[in-house]
């Protein structure tokens, strides 16, 4: 790191979050879920998730998987949604209210610091959180302290750099590369997904559970997520000296090509699953 480079603080994590917030980032949110929510509520289906549940999603954004996990607990359990950004809460509430859940608590917290009673939730579960944050690990902790023991700790993370496409298009090859420098300038790890499960072994966990999911698409509006996202943050590279307007203008050229050509298919990044049950504590003999 440079001497006059500073690094985002543990108080205020979002400095490292690069993605639109509240009603900007809405209609993205909303493809991302339709493409990896599926693989999300299959997992939590299949370890147990049930009526009566205490649960908690770290970094929930605009809720989409908090308001499925309220729905799936229902009216004898309780989900929390917290999130750091005031905006993203606003809308997450609106997509409460216009499902009619009303189990669900909003909470304006950093996932350094929830603020939550510790020991007190029978799941924590976090979905493309770890990978913005400068120190994942510090996070992880915090939503470890949460659980109680025997609970569920599960983590959903990217592999940025396995974006691709078949036939191979340099302008997606480029973009994954563009992501993960991005990412590396605001001292994260887009490719964390695949080295999660260390940080659970950190944690006491022993050997967590480990799942990869990679949806691809041909056509759609679904083949678009990358090519929506990289324009999003467009504005943040060119900020940060990654890459340049001229060549966002290029590159939004063959990405709308790419996306009309159904012969062409795009791989989305690898979604990496962990999950463990934390460990029961052993009485003191």
């Amino acid at each position: 790191m440079e001497e006059n480079e500073t690094m985002p603080s543990l108080e205020n994590p979002s400095e490292s979050y690069f993605l639109a917030t509240g009603d900007a980032g809405r209609s993205r949110l909303h493809l991302l879920h339709a493409v990896y929510g599926p693989s999300t509520e299959a997992l939590l289906t299949a370890i147990g998730l049930h009526a009566g549940m205490r649960v908690v999603d770290i970094g929930c954004g605009i809720g989409l998987v908090t308001i499925w996990l309220a729905q799936h607990v229902g009216p004898t359990g309780q989900v929390v949604g917290v999130d750091m950004s005031a905006a993203q809460l606003e809308v997450a509430r609106q997509e409460a209210a216009t499902v009619g859940v009303t189990n669900v608590v909003w909470h304006e917290a950093s996932a350094y610091a929830p603020g939550l009673p510790p020991a007190t939730f029978d799941l924590v579960y976090c979905r493309f959180l770890l990978e913005h944050l400068p120190a994942p690990e510090a996070a992880l902790r915090a939503m470890d302290a949460l659980l109680k023991p025997g609970g569920l700790l599960v983590c959903e993370a990217l592999d940025v750099a396995s974006l691709t496409t078949d036939p191979p298009q340099p302008a997606f090859a480029r973009v994954a590369e563009l992501i993960c420098a991005l990412h590396v300038a605001r001292h994260a790890d887009g490719c964390l997904g695949p080295k999660v499960h260390r940080l659970f072994r950190t944690l006491g966990y022993g050997v967590p559970q480990v799942a990869v999911q990679q949806p691809v698409c041909l056509m759609g509006d679904a083949k678009r997520l990358w090519e929506y996202s990289f324009l999003e943050t467009a504005p943040v590279m060119v900020q940060e000296g990654v890459t340049t307007a001229a060549e966002v203008t290029a590159l939004q050229r063959e990405l709308l090509q790419v996306a009309m050509d159904d012969t062409i298919l795009v791989a989305h990044a690898r979604k990496v699953q962990t999950w463990a049950s934390k460990p029961a504590v052993v009485p003191v003999s």
